[in-house]
């Protein structure tokens, strides 16, 4: 189901920002229409986040972060688009409509993660009266508090303990993965003697069960198999526990089991995370990265926790933005999380973790093992590994710096990994060598102050730039909403190519005093028109050089010439 854009608008020009972020985080008034804070996204000791009332705008001048009120609950609460967009509505006292679409999801029943919390409780209870279960947790070094902050349970032996527990759910306890069906048509349980973990999502609700075996049997772990409401590829097993723990994250931990898990948190370090038993995906960083910009994945020290680093590492290479960092942790050989830091402690076990290798040096370590770099095969071999993996990087400081790093390993110059640079073909992004185009500081001014919109004589020229048609349709959604503001004119262009562009020029700073923007932006305009102009002035001037020039060419070309002086 998809939210339509009007309703987006509608929301938008109900809700304030100013009071939707002060509730969050406390603002101060600086200026007529600026709020500003310490950053909730990063750490400063002096305000640099700055929130406007009249564009409806935030904007940090330290770590960059900048949106609208949709964007702030996206980054600050962690939700996902419809997340914010439904909180917001409600804030607003609005139902939220869908309009259907070719993706349309199956709607998932809110009696699912009532059943579900129920069967948690079911266990919960069971565990207190099953003595060889509560000794086994012991002997894992468990306390009573950390089995009820996880809702660790027991679902005892036996092959129909839920279904005479929920009589009337055979259908829905089968749909949650929580019954096996069998070929006769008849169901039984699917967890049997084992000690039962819940998996929370985001927001707490118990989406599934990972269970373990208490004696001896196969599977050691037994997971809820893939439900409407549980995806293994996306869910983290102690996310959401970690979240509660912790306002903000400096880093997660990546870890194999759920005990590694709830060991961890026992003794302080409440930030990991564990998969349910599939390798990590790149839905799990990318999630992941919604939460902190350092991931740290901790494997054990032999060959099996080498390979699973490398096949981490395979999967992350894509995803390795600049800002963001992942670095990999190898423990003792034989031990796991959870032994290392019963027997080590959390001092120890945190210093392994600020040795942990950086993507870059385990990378560059794990190919050097396997070539030899004193002959120049082994050193061409040696990049021809490396740039299989590095053309994957995206574009940025961070795959520059890795090129370097291959250069000087290889003894190749650099610019022999470099592909060839092709032309910059958004003109709203700017570059060290070209200076900010009048176009671009129109559309800048016009995004930060719709209302310049009335000092625009229309109709506007045609442009020879791909700008002019952002321009046109910046003045066209302007004047049917005249009191749009920055924030509600941007949400028009999410998810669209040039949205990211025109929201770094919401915020850019472009020091031009208040009282003087009104000046500044018609004399854009005419520097604007006037270069338009000329440049139709050039092309009629080359025709005629060649081919004479038609009646209505000649006096337009007379027109021309006339208004760029009458211009200047």
């Amino acid at each position: 189901m998809a939210i339509p854009r009007e309703f987006i608008q509608e929301v938008l020009t109900r809700i304030d920002i100013v009071e939707l972020i002060d509730a969050r985080v406390p603002l101060q008034k600086k200026s007529a229409q600026n709020f500003f804070a310490c950053c909730p996204f990063h750490t400063e000791k002096s305000a640099s986040f700055s929130v406007s009332h009249s564009k409806q705008f935030y904007h940090c001048f330290g770590c960059g972060a900048h949106g609208n009120a949709i964007d702030f609950l996206m980054q600050y609460d962690r939700l996902n688009f419809p997340e914010a967009v439904e909180a917001l509505a409600k804030t607003a006292g609005l139902e939220v409509p869908h309009t259907e679409t070719h993706a349309t999801k199956k709607t998932i029943a809110p009696d699912l993660y009532t059943l579900l919390e129920k069967i948690a409780g079911f266990y919960q209870q069971t565990l207190r009266k099953h003595l060889p279960a509560i000794d086994y947790l012991k002997k894992r070094g468990l306390t009573g508090e950390i089995a009820k902050t996880f809702g660790i349970g027991y679902a005892p032996n036996g092959w129909d303990n839920l279904l005479k527990a929920f009589t009337a759910s055979r259908q829905h306890l089968h749909e949650v993965g929580m019954l096996i069906q069998k070929e006769d048509q008849h169901y039984h349980d699917r967890f049997r003697d084992r000690i039962m973990f819940p998996i929370r999502d985001r927001r707490g609700r118990i989406i599934g069960f990972g269970g373990r075996v208490i004696h001896q049997g196969e599977p050691k772990y037994l997971n809820s198999p893939e439900t409407p409401l549980f995806h293994k590829g996306r869910e983290l097993y102690g996310l959401y526990e970690a979240q509660q723990a912790n306002r903000t994250l400096k880093y997660i931990l990546i870890v194999e089991g759920y005990m590694d898990v709830i060991a961890l948190f026992q003794h302080g370090v409440t930030y990991a995370v564990a998969t349910m038993g599939t390798a990590t995906t790149a839905n799990h960083i990318q999630r992941l990265f919604r939460y902190t910009n350092e991931i740290i994945f901790c494997f054990d020290g032999d060959n099996a926790g080498r390979t699973a680093a490398w096949r981490a590492l395979q999967t992350a290479f894509p995803l390795a933005q600049d800002g963001k960092q992942m670095r990999f942790m190898f423990l003792p050989d034989g031990d796991d999380p959870d032994s290392f830091i019963r027997r080590q402690g959390r001092e120890t076990f945190e210093t392994k973790i600020q040795e942990a290798q950086t993507l870059s040096q385990f990378f560059f370590h794990a190919l050097s093992t396997q070539v030899d770099l004193s002959h120049l095969d082994g050193r061409a071999h040696l990049a021809k590994l490396a740039m299989e993996h590095i053309q994957q990087l995206p574009e940025g400081i961070f795959k520059t710096f890795m090129l370097d790093e291959l250069a000087k390993r290889t003894r190749i110059n650099t610019t022999q990994f470099q592909p060839k640079k092709t032309q910059q073909k958004n003109i709203l992004q700017p570059t060290q060598s070209r200076p900010t185009t009048q176009l671009r500081r129109v559309i800048m001014l016009l995004l930060q102050q719709p209302t310049l919109a009335q000092h625009i004589q229309l109709p506007l020229p045609d442009f020879d730039q791909r700008g002019g048609d952002i321009l046109k349709t910046l003045l066209d959604r302007i004047q049917s909403n005249p009191k749009i503001t920055t924030g509600a004119l941007l949400e028009q262009w999410r998810d669209q190519t040039d949205y990211a562009s025109l929201v770094k020029l919401a915020a850019t700073e472009h020091m031009i005093p208040e009282e003087g923007i009104e000046e500044e932006f018609k004399g854009a305009i005419s520097r604007l028109r006037l270069q338009s102009q000329k440049q139709h002035i050039s092309k009629l001037l080359a025709k005629a050089a060649t081919t004479p020039l038609t009646g209505d060419e000649k006096s337009a070309l007379q027109t021309l010439i006339s208004e760029s002086q009458g211009e200047q």
